[in-house]
């Protein structure tokens, strides 16, 4: 049972690999890399700004805390067919449980971990914390997730499997208890809370035979989680959409093109329907406007800004020859320049608006207009030089390849 777990987390860690090469790709990549650095400055800056004792910092801590629990979940990695060809070995699936609870708890704990170090700096920014406090914190961190992954595995069980209020209580109840101890009260208690609780739990529920159908359940609604979050960036097989017509995407699409134009149309519609082009548009111009926002310094900000409108508008080229392997477009009695003067309209009118947007929300927190101006100057130089000149030789590159 040892090996079957090991090699269906093999398996499983090569399809995700697939996905997280098309999701972490260049852009992506660079434009976390730049909201991450935004975050942490921002971070930074903020906590010299906090005084001690203040009443409301043990409360966002306990919050955070009871948050952070519910990150990491047992993975089974448990098939549909599962429960007719290893129902002769129901007496060793035991076995094959315990090892998928170490691999859980362990990618739990990271992430744990990884969490209340982010946290650290705000706690000790705004109370005293000495050494033994700061190791119960994390230590009754680390028991309160094991824990809530005994609360999943007991989920599962036959006895315990219809009792989904009470395993739902526990979920948010037990780390809350432990984050409340540990924050309002003293850290050491809270670890000693922690452990009474994890203990307790332990030898409640004994005897937790598996529950086929809830394991597959738990597991299905699992990795249905994680495909939903992969297909924000790329089409997952496992995620079938529904077909329903957005009566205010007709608007959005006359906005984007020209009536007496087919090429224009057709270029609208497909930027429209293609979730892949338009969705990542859409969630680096939603990331740019975070960066823009966080970001204080003038010419970190403005160059930020000018990056990312560059970056995010240069995602719509793919979409230039999409069509060429349709033989129906080639018959549009439509001259070949009027083709690329469509697709640079399209180009024109997405680029206004996401710089637009991103100018607006580099006003920050701290509502500099200045600095709002200067980027909305820039800006338009920008995205005039990518529209009339830049856009057009890339263009004349894909035509001549194609």
């Amino acid at each position: 049972m040892n090996k079957l777990y090991a090699t269906r987390r093999q398996r499983q860690f090569m399809m995700l690999l697939k996905y997280w090469r098309l999701v972490f790709n260049d852009h992506f990549v660079i434009a976390l890399f730049f909201l991450f650095g935004a975050l942490a400055y921002g971070y930074s800056e903020w906590l010299p700004s906090l005084g001690p004792n203040l009443w409301w910092s043990r409360w966002l801590l306990a919050i955070w805390f009871v948050l952070l629990a519910q990150v990491g979940r047992l993975a089974t990695l448990v098939k549909r067919p599962d429960p007719v060809f290893l129902l002769p070995q129901v007496e060793t699936i035991d076995a094959y449980l315990k090892r998928a609870y170490r691999y859980s708890l362990l990618m739990g704990e990271i992430i744990t971990i990884a969490g209340t170090c982010i946290a650290m700096p705000f706690a000790l920014a705004t109370m005293k914390l000495s050494s033994a406090e700061i190791a119960a914190i994390f230590l009754a961190a680390m028991v309160a997730k094991d824990d809530w992954l005994f609360t999943a595995r007991k989920s599962i069980a036959m006895k315990w499997s219809k009792q989904h209020r009470r395993s739902r209580l526990e979920y948010w109840a037990n780390p809350g208890v432990v984050a409340v101890v540990t924050w309002l009260l003293n850290p050491l208690a809270g670890l000693v809370v922690a452990l009474i609780l994890d203990v307790a739990m332990r030898a409640y529920y004994r005897n937790l035979m598996i529950d086929w159908k809830a394991a597959v359940k738990m597991e299905e609604d699992r990795m249905y989680s994680v495909y939903r979050f992969f297909n924000l960036f790329t089409d997952v097989p496992s995620v079938q959409g529904n077909v329903k017509r957005r009566r205010w995407a007709t608007g959005l699409i006359k906005f984007l093109s020209n009536d007496s134009h087919p090429w224009s149309y057709l270029y609208a519609r497909g930027f429209i329907r293609n979730t892949d082009i338009s969705g990542i548009v859409i969630r680096l111009t939603l990331v740019a406007m975070v960066l823009a926002f966080l970001v204080p310094v003038q010419w970190l900000n403005t160059a930020l800004s000018l990056l990312l409108i560059y970056l995010i508008s240069t995602q719509m080229m793919p979409l230039y020859d999409q069509y060429d392997s349709n033989v129906f477009t080639h018959l549009y009695p439509v001259a070949f320049r009027q083709r690329i003067s469509d697709f640079q309209g399209l180009l024109t009118r997405v680029t206004i608006v996401e710089a637009l947007l991103i100018t607006i929300a580099s006003v920050g927190y701290d509502l500099d207009w200045r600095r709002m101006l200067i980027n909305l100057v820039l800006g338009a130089v920008e995205v005039a030089f990518l529209t009339h000149f830049y856009f057009k030789i890339r263009m004349k590159k894909l035509s001549e390849e194609f």
